[in-house]
């Protein structure tokens, strides 16, 4: 990444005019880019000074009004280029040690969404989506990750207006899934053109089904059936019907259902592609959907944590430009922690303890930011260094969990959540 950054294939890549870029300045591609990823969550005079301070290069720290135009001239996708560059590394390098995580040798996918609420400008308004409630009007867009679930990898994300996340997954994230995954998807995903999508391109599919989404499943639903293999026809939306001809999609495709009853005593179906009973036994489903809860704790993550809607700007590149860097970030972060949680995990089992270590993530999320000038940017630092310094931090005070403990979300009052946000949000992140 480091070469990938000070390249000038990069640089003619991802600026945004053939003329930026090409003067001798402080404000280089490399220089501004590490200036997003180092100053997320901090002013913009802090991060040039941080930036700077690191590279002993005070004397030539630029004002923040130079450091805006600057970073106008780059791209959003180059930060999707570094988060690809991880992604290949990762399967390269850990596939031959045998350390990447499958089930069944296949790799299990999620896909998930969820909305960011962004500054209210005009820019940002004719960009994504206005919505509103009974008291005011406000930006939003969605967001939705592909997602390894067991390697707890983003492989692709897509930012845009509020339109539902089937049409993000086919147009924009699909090219990033391989023949042989499995996507395991929530209601929301629920549509026959993911089915028919999935058979075509050779993939499989795991959907939760809400009761009325399939004329067959609400007969299995009412049946007393636990599984069932049923043949699928297109839905009768003149929508859907033009979507399946438009791309050569099978009109009919043989699915399976399953039925599982949740310890709270709810009833659920699952509808799988994978329509051997042998080789896929129904037992296993029960566990691997239960899997798509990753998909919900790397939002949390990104949100709560990494804060993606802290946005440094109110431009719609300079929100692909954040939005970008931390999904980046949170795959360089989730790669990087693999080695201390397996010397966690050695501990752990070492001293038969009842719990679980597991690596801090506000605790990573910090080291790393601190230490991204060394190790993509300054190369009088050895990256051996800087990596044996993040192993060191990322086994510093680590969370613990007890399987099967749950808890209740309590419901809060507005001034209860305003007073965490203002407060108890910045010792915990």
């Amino acid at each position: 990444m480091r070469d990938e950054l000070q390249a000038d294939k990069t640089r003619v890549n991802f600026r945004v005019s053939p003329t930026d870029f090409t003067r001798t300045r402080a404000l280089t591609l490399p220089i501004v880019a590490l200036s997003i990823l180092r100053g997320h969550k901090v002013s913009q005079p802090n991060a040039l000074n941080k930036v700077f301070r690191e590279l002993d290069q005070l004397e030539a720290v630029p004002t923040a009004s130079a450091y805006c135009q600057a970073r106008q001239k780059l791209k959003p996708e180059l930060f999707t280029r570094l988060n690809q560059m991880v992604v290949e590394d990762f399967y390269r390098l850990y596939e031959a040690n045998g350390a990447v995580k499958r089930w069944r040798g296949r790799r299990l996918l999620g896909a998930d969404g969820t909305r960011l609420n962004l500054p209210d400008t005009p820019n940002l308004r004719a960009a994504f989506t206005v919505n509103s409630n009974q008291y005011e009007e406000f930006i939003q867009a969605t967001a939705v990750v592909l997602h390894d679930l067991l390697n707890d990898i983003g492989l692709k994300a897509s930012l845009g207006p509020l339109s539902g996340e089937k049409r993000p997954l086919l147009e924009q994230l699909w090219e990033a899934t391989e023949e042989s995954d499995i996507l395991v998807l929530d209601r929301n995903f629920g549509d026959y053109s993911i089915v028919a999508w999935a058979v075509l391109t050779r993939r499989d599919v795991i959907i939760r089904c809400r009761r009325q989404s399939f004329s067959v499943v609400e007969e299995f639903w009412q049946s007393d059936k636990l599984q069932a293999i049923v043949t699928l026809k297109v839905a009768q939306s003149a929508e859907t019907q033009r979507y399946v001809r438009e791309h050569g999609l099978p009109e009919s495709v043989r699915v399976r259902l399953l039925k599982f009853t949740l310890p709270s005593g709810e009833t659920e179906v699952l509808l799988t592609t994978l329509c051997d009973r042998r080789q896929y036994p129904r037992q296993e489903f029960y566990t691997v959907y239960g899997w798509r809860w990753s998909d919900e704790t790397y939002y949390d993550r990104i949100k709560n944590i990494f804060e993606v809607e802290r946005f440094s700007g109110a431009t719609e590149q300079i929100i692909r430009q954040d939005f970008f860097g931390v999904i980046f970030l949170s795959t360089l972060e989730s790669v990087l922690t693999k080695s201390a949680q397996e010397v966690l995990s050695e501990r752990d089992q070492a001293r038969e303890t009842e719990t679980q270590a597991k690596v801090n993530c506000a605790v990573s999320y910090v080291s790393l930011v601190d230490e991204a000038v060394g190790l993509l940017l300054d190369e009088r630092v050895y990256i051996e260094d800087v990596l044996d310094r993040l192993h060191q931090l990322f086994q510093k005070n680590p969370t613990r969990h007890r399987a099967g403990r749950k808890y209740d979300r309590p419901k809060l009052k507005h001034s209860r959540k305003l007073r965490y946000h203002r407060y108890r949000k910045r010792l915990l992140a």
